[in-house]
């Protein structure tokens, strides 16, 4: 406990309980000063994280994630251990690993829960969906992104409505439910466009792109994944620049072109294998 010496204590004639209030208002405010900086530092090392993450440097990533982790449980901070467990299952989720993205999504979960956030409790309900779609339980995903939905719309999130509703969309693309799914994707892609979240309207784009291109609409395929990629680079995003190049590359082989093909499938191994060192 520290104690500024900077006056004498105590103050001629000051009343002993009035003492003991100050002594603790003093020593509590020092104590809350410390603690809201590490709440800081926890905070800032996320989305330090979340740079990296979105930059498609996972290692960096996952590096910034368990710094903050270890910090927020130093300081039991419920909310920041969430925030990072929520992230550190994104990278697990990347890499394919979904019994440990699940582990992590449903602790961050508990968290949010206890602490009563809907916006936390809300994503974690949606990753862990797109953990199930992945995995093809597709009912289990169904009901998480039903959740998802709901605590969004609460919370009065238009971004993670978006979110969730592009998600939804890929459920019904994965099940084959190709009018419900391309809804679900321009719905998203309105409100993505609306908000000017690039990355997300990317997504979006990408996505419709995949639909035209499985019924048999090349054309229109490589328009969608145009604007994707045009998306991806107001954000520098190069993990979708890759994956929509990847995808002309595939759709102008389909259409015979095999030279353009070549030209598109190179650009997005150049940007995959900068990824990889980083």
């Amino acid at each position: 406990m520290i104690i500024c010496k900077t006056h004498k204590w105590p103050p001629a004639g000051a009343p002993q309980a009035l003492l003991i209030v100050l002594f603790l208002l003093t020593s509590c405010s020092h104590r809350s000063y410390v603690v809201n900086d590490r709440h800081n530092a926890a905070k800032n090392l996320n989305l330090r994280g979340n740079e990296l993450y979105f930059r498609g440097d996972y290692a960096g990533a996952a590096r910034f994630y368990d710094r903050a982790l270890a910090l927020a449980m130093e300081i039991d901070n419920s909310a920041g251990m969430a925030d990072s467990l929520n992230n550190l299952g994104q990278l697990y989720m990347e890499a394919g690993n979904f019994s440990a993205a699940e582990e992590k999504f449903l602790k961050a979960a508990r968290l949010n829960e206890e602490i009563k956030n809907k916006k936390g409790l809300a994503v974690n309900l949606n990753n862990s969906g797109n953990v199930h779609r992945l995995r093809g339980n597709y009912e289990e995903a169904a009901a998480e992104f039903k959740k998802a939905l709901e605590l969004e719309r609460e919370a009065g999130d238009k971004n993670g409505r978006a979110v969730v509703t592009n998600n939804l969309g890929l459920l019904a693309f994965d099940t084959g439910e190709n009018d419900r799914a391309r809804q679900f994707f321009e719905e998203a892609l309105s409100s993505a466009r609306a908000l000017k979240q690039h990355r997300l309207a990317a997504a979006c784009l990408q996505n419709l792109g995949s639909l035209a291109e499985r019924e048999g609409r090349i054309d229109d395929a490589i328009a969608s994944l145009n604007e994707s990629l045009a998306a991806d680079r107001l954000v520098e995003y190069s993990p979708g620049m890759a994956k929509g190049l990847e995808g002309l590359g595939r759709l102008f082989a389909k259409k015979g072109n095999l030279s353009l093909s070549q030209d598109y499938f190179k650009r997005a191994s150049f940007i995959r294998k900068r990824l990889e060192f980083k």
